[in-house]
């Protein structure tokens, strides 16, 4: 009896780090929210932006310029619950603004994505259009407190992406 119950007591300590470990896995959803995140940081013009990507997994560098108005990134990372990510980000200087461009596309998504979308466009700092048909959800949105924030994301038999546009007005100079 004491044999049995000191075995049931050691797979129940056992089975524990696995339980543990399942609750604190991140949901699709989750992880399309935390890529917009280094989306946002690479297209506001974050100087940081490589380094935080870094820290949050991403395999990101900066790609050679063709121009010294124009920055280029990449970075990529398999996204737990979603699949494998391309992060592409352009950032372009101009005299009086700054367009930042990211777009992460994962060709084979598996997991939820209309709770992925419907998660992006949830978040208070959006406002938009979600939509579904044949077999996809769609969003267009742009930032609540700015018009110069747009977002298109989507999830269907095709893949995932997020594709994100700031439009940055540089601070004028008082030196004219």
């Amino acid at each position: 009896m004491r044999k049995a119950l000191a075995l049931l007591l050691g797979l129940a300590l056992a089975v524990q780090p696995a339980l543990a470990q399942g609750k604190t896995k991140s949901s699709p959803a989750d992880e399309a929210v935390a890529a917009l995140e280094v989306c946002e940081t690479f297209a506001q013009g974050d100087v940081l932006a490589v380094d935080a990507a870094i820290e949050a997994g991403w395999d990101a560098y900066e790609q050679d310029s063709e121009s010294p108005f124009i920055r280029s990134y990449s970075a990529s990372r398999d996204i737990p619950g979603i699949g494998w990510g391309d992060l592409f980000v352009l950032v372009e200087s101009y005299p009086e603004t700054t367009l930042g461009y990211c777009r992460l596309d994962v060709a084979e998504p598996r997991g939820k994505g209309a709770a992925a979308i419907e998660a992006l466009a949830g978040l208070d700092r959006y406002r938009g259009d979600v939509t579904s048909e044949s077999g996809g959800t769609y969003a267009s949105l742009m930032g609540t407190d700015d018009d110069n924030t747009l977002l298109i994301t989507h999830w269907d038999e095709v893949g995932f992406v997020i594709q994100l546009t700031i439009i940055t007005p540089k601070a004028a100079s008082g030196g004219q």
